[in-house]
């Protein structure tokens, strides 16, 4: 039972996230963005203000595709790890282009009086999904290398506690509703459990048919 718990998870994000898409295309003011927005609202020249703009940054494509590369690098030419490679390529690439294909579809204009620059459509947002793919495979490839399950189990709380805080950013700033990152949030969290069991699945078969291959 507890072996596919993952796949109720995976569906109930995706449950979560077709609900939230649904609510944003009735084009109705929801009464969860008011009130998060207000909870969350900063003003300029405040630290939280300068806090939250310097957070924001960690989410942005530059940065992403600047660590992806690294991370490829490091994957490739040091470990000579090149199954992962492949699918932390493969991964980040699928997961850009599904966010940016929905945000083409869905078309929400991002809320008025923003802080920051920005372009592009609002739901869902590309810091929350897309950051929360790159940065739970980041912290798996470190989790890898670490031995003692307190040192792994601080550098997952870190990172999912840096993901929030690039999401909560995000509405700080107003260049995204609550909404837009909740969605972005539980649709990143779906693609990620799918890739994590594609990953260990395919790569235990790749890996089988391989010693299988060198003592035929």
């Amino acid at each position: 039972m507890i072996k596919y718990s993952w796949i109720a998870t995976v569906l109930l994000c995706l449950l979560l996230f077709f609900f939230l898409m649904h609510e944003v295309q009735s084009e109705k003011t929801l009464a969860f963005d008011t009130y998060i927005e207000e909870l969350f609202s900063v003003g300029e020249n405040t630290f939280s203000f300068t806090f939250f703009k310097s957070i924001t940054h960690l989410g942005k494509s530059k940065f992403i595709g600047f660590g992806s590369l690294l991370c490829v690098l490091y994957l490739w030419m040091i470990k000579k790890d090149y199954w992962t490679m492949a699918v932390f390529s493969i991964g980040m690439a699928g997961a850009d282009v599904l966010n940016g294909w929905i945000k083409n579809h869905i078309k929400r204009v991002r809320p008025e009086n923003h802080l920051m620059e920005t372009a592009g459509f609002s739901f869902p947002s590309g810091h929350a999904m897309v950051g929360l793919v790159f940065f739970s495979m980041v912290a798996y490839i470190i989790m890898k290398e670490i031995k003692g399950n307190s040192l792994k189990w601080a550098v997952g709380i870190g990172f999912v506690c840096l993901v929030l805080l690039i999401g909560v950013s995000r509405i700080a700033m107003k260049v995204h509703f609550p909404t837009d990152i909740l969605a972005g949030f539980a649709l990143g969290a779906a693609y990620s459990l799918t890739l994590f069991k594609l990953y260990k699945f395919l790569g235990l078969k790749y890996f089988k048919k391989r010693i299988q291959i060198k003592y035929m």
